[in-house]
C-alpha cells in the first residue's frame, strides 16, 4: 500500500512538471509569488496504518488469537498553514508548516475457542486505533507560469496516535478469567512527500495538494490482571502509522 501511494505521489509530481514544462512557452506576466502567507485546508485522508496484536504460549504464537487491523477508512481532515515563498524568475522556493485535525478511528475484535495442553478455553482479542491530529514542516520547489504554480514538497511530519489491544482468556474448566491490556499513546515523528498546484488571484491563491505521510511505528507489551510469571505467556502489539491526504487549499499572501 505504501508503495502505491508513493507511486501516486511521483505520478502527480511528474504530471505537474510536465504541465509546467509545456506551459513554459507562455509569456510570463510577472505575477509575483514572493512573500508570507496564511491559509487553510480541507480534504480527505485515507488511513494506510496497520496494527497487530498477538499472543504467545511457550514461545509459540497462538494463531487463533492473532488479530490485525488494516486501516482502509477515509476521514475528514482540515487545518491551518503558514509559509513563505521566494520567486527567482519562474522558480519558486518555499517553506511551509501546517497543523491539522485528523479523524481516524477503527477497531476489530477476534474470538476463538480451542484446547491447549488438554485445557479448553474461549478467548477474544480486540485491537483499536485512533489518530486525531498531525502537522508538517516542509520545503517546496515550484515552477511558476503566469498565475499558475506547480510544485513538489517534502519534509518532516509529526502526529498523535493511540493504539491498544485487549486480550481475554477464559479457562472453561475452572472458569478463571485472565486479561491482558496494552497500549501506546504517543506523538510520532516521520516524513512526508507530495505535490500540488495553485492558482493566484490578486493576493489570494487556491490550490489542490496530495501528501503521503509516514509517522513510523509504536510497540507495546500487554500486562496481565493476575501474576502469571510461572507460565510462559506473552501478549504484545505494534502499530505502523501512515496515511495519504488529498486536500484543497486557500491562502492569503501579504
Amino acid at each position: 500500500m505504501k508503495k502505491i501511494f508513493l507511486a501516486a505521489s511521483a505520478l502527480v509530481s511528474a504530471m505537474a512538471l510536465s504541465s509546467a514544462a509545456q506551459a513554459a512557452d507562455v509569456v510570463v506576466s510577472g505575477y509575483d509569488w514572493t512573500g508570507f502567507y496564511l491559509g487553510a485546508n480541507a480534504g480527505v485522508a485515507w488511513n494506510n496504518s496497520e496494527l497487530d496484536g498477538d499472543f504467545r504460549y511457550n514461545g509459540d504464537r497462538v494463531n487463533e488469537l492473532e488479530n490485525q487491523l488494516e486501516g482502509d477508512q477515509a476521514a475528514f481532515t482540515g487545518g491551518a498553514m503558514l509559509g513563505y515563498n521566494w520567486q527567482m524568475d519562474q522558480i519558486v522556493l518555499g517553506v511551509e508548516t501546517d497543523f491539522n485535525f485528523l479523524g481516524f478511528s477503527d477497531d476489530n475484535e477476534r474470538n476463538a475457542e480451542g484446547t491447549y495442553d488438554g485445557v479448553p478455553y474461549s478467548a477474544s482479542n480486540k485491537v483499536s486505533f485512533d489518530a486525531d491530529w498531525y502537522g508538517t514542516i516542509r520545503g517546496r520547489l515550484g515552477f511558476a507560469v503566469d498565475n499558475m504554480l506547480f510544485y513538489g514538497t517534502g519534509g518532516l511530519a509529526y502526529g498523535h496516535m493511540e493504539a491498544d489491544s485487549k486480550i481475554k482468556v477464559t479457562n472453561e474448566r475452572t472458569q478463571d478469567v485472565y486479561k491482558w491490556d496494552g497500549s501506546a499513546d504517543t506523538v510520532n515523528w516521520g516524513w512526508t512527500v507530495g505535490a500540488g498546484m495553485e492558482y493566484g488571484i490578486e493576493n489570494w491563491s487556491l490550490g489542490v495538494e496530495y501528501l503521503f505521510v509516514d509517522l513510523g511505528s509504536a510497540d507495546w507489551d500487554n500486562d496481565s490482571n493476575v501474576d502469571l510469571s510461572q507460565y510462559d505467556l506473552e501478549a504484545e502489539g505494534n502499530a505502523d502509522f501512515q496515511f495519504s491526504v488529498v486536500r484543497a487549499t486557500a491562502k492569503l499572501r501579504f
